[in-house]
């Protein structure tokens, strides 16, 4: 037997040879992963962000005005369902229901419906004026209450040299500070005499 048992809409059961079937379950599993551009051309992977399993279910309801009706209603409420069958998934919503309704099951319907699995969040309720400062948050996280806490420089370090020896300042100051060497090129230029006449 197959059940779709919803947190308000009550339950839907396939059961073969008396209410309908599901012939096919296809769970998905996918994750979202970063690519970042490289010199040189390419991609690098940094980070894998799981996203919520799905589930596709196929089948097929004999007498199906109540059992449509039901899955209708679980799909407009929004109703969080827990899927046992082949596979048992909880925390689904319907994200797409499609009936199909044709002459060879004439009380019944062929369905497809997918589901997807939703996470919850959680939240703490804090009465008015009563909410803490960001510094007593980080102190009873085991910080130590203060925002402005040292960073600490792990890249490139430059050393200086505080004493420079007399022997080394005159070499760089003979080395760069020196005026050029002359050239023993000449002196003038000599312009030519041809007037541009044969």
């Amino acid at each position: 037997m197959y059940t779709l048992e919803g947190k308000k809409c009550g339950t839907v059961r396939f059961e073969p040879f008396t209410g309908g079937v599901v012939n096919t379950e296809t769970v998905s599993r996918q994750s979202q992963i970063t690519d970042n551009p490289i010199e040189g051309g390419g991609n690098i992977s940094d980070h894998v962000f799981p996203q919520p399993r799905t589930i596709q279910l196929s089948g097929t309801v004999v007498n199906g005005a109540e059992a449509i009706a039901q899955l209708d209603r679980m799909w407009k409420a929004g109703d969080i369902l827990t899927y046992t069958g082949r596979n048992r998934i909880e925390n689904l919503v319907i994200q797409n229901l499609q009936s199909t309704h044709d002459a060879k099951n004439r009380k019944g319907f062929g369905f497809t419906a997918t589901l997807k699995q939703i996470t919850f969040g959680s939240s703490e309720y804090v009465a008015m004026g009563e909410t803490p400062l960001m510094s007593q948050q980080d102190t009873a996280a085991g910080g130590t209450g203060s925002q402005k806490a040292k960073t600490k420089a792990d890249g490139l370090k430059t050393t200086t040299s505080t004493v420079i020896s007399s022997s080394a300042y005159s070499k760089y100051v003979s080395t760069y500070n020196s005026k050029p060497a002359s050239s023993s090129g000449p002196s003038s230029r000599s312009t030519p005499s041809n007037t541009g006449r044969s």
